[in-house]
């Protein structure tokens, strides 16, 4: 009876070499994303799917043609990949989507009492405020390799090199006219054809960032 048994757990394996048993692992990881987690499942020997988060936050403060800068990064991804592992080890070559939310976000105010927009000072009296962020599109295609496979139990090495297809990202600036600059008035309308300008160089200077390299390192336990 017990040979009965074994005979037919193994005959599946043996008719069907390339499945693998249901092994999932669980891992934690850093990089330039950020911080995160990931959840890996075996299709079988040579394929998987993988579940990952990754998040940073940062804000610095800087000075810059007598404005102080309140600047804050976000990073924050979520991606569904499908890994093939045309060795049968644990070499992978990854493709999938992304979820980009990273985004890029500065706020000015002056300290000697002046803005400096496109190369034009204007005093406080005509621009109160003066707001930047930078977007990416949402949806993001991904290709890399790696290392790592939901296969053997235990704790392993993970790691990923690819590259995230973003677009260029998109700026917006806002330079909010101060009570010496109405709304409609030349002088607000001078404030906001600067900032337009400034919105089209940065725009320009954002380009090389279509596409953003994924590098990360960590460890996952298989069970």
């Amino acid at each position: 009876m017990r040979k009965l048994l074994v005979t037919a757990a193994v005959l599946p394996l043996l008719t069907f070499p390339g499945v693998a048993p249901a092994d999932t692992s669980l891992g934690i990881r850093a990089g330039t994303l950020g911080a995160g987690a990931e959840l890996s499942y075996a299709l079988s020997q040579r394929a998987a799917v993988r579940l990952n988060a990754d998040g940073y936050n940062r804000s610095q403060s800087s000075t810059r043609d007598s404005i102080d800068y309140d600047m804050k990064l976000k990073l924050q991804t979520v991606s569904l990949l499908g890994d093939w592992f045309p060795f049968a080890n644990n070499f992978r070559i990854s493709a999938g989507a992304m979820f980009n939310g990273n985004k890029f976000t500065l706020k000015g105010q002056p300290t000697g009492g002046t803005f400096t927009i496109n190369g034009t000072t204007y005093p406080t009296s005509q621009v109160s405020s003066f707001d930047a962020a930078v977007d990416f599109n949402k949806a993001a295609p991904y290709f890399g390799i790696g290392y790592g496979r939901p296969i053997n139990r235990g704790l392993s090495l993970i790691f990923d090199l690819g590259v995230m297809s973003q677009g260029s990202p998109k700026s917006k600036i806002d330079a909010t006219c101060g009570p010496a600059a109405p709304p409609g008035s030349a002088n607000c309308t001078a404030v906001q054809n600067d900032a337009q300008a400034e919105q089209s160089r940065l725009d320009e200077s954002l380009h090389s960032f279509k596409y953003y390299p994924v590098i990360s390192l960590g460890l996952a336990y298989t069970f």
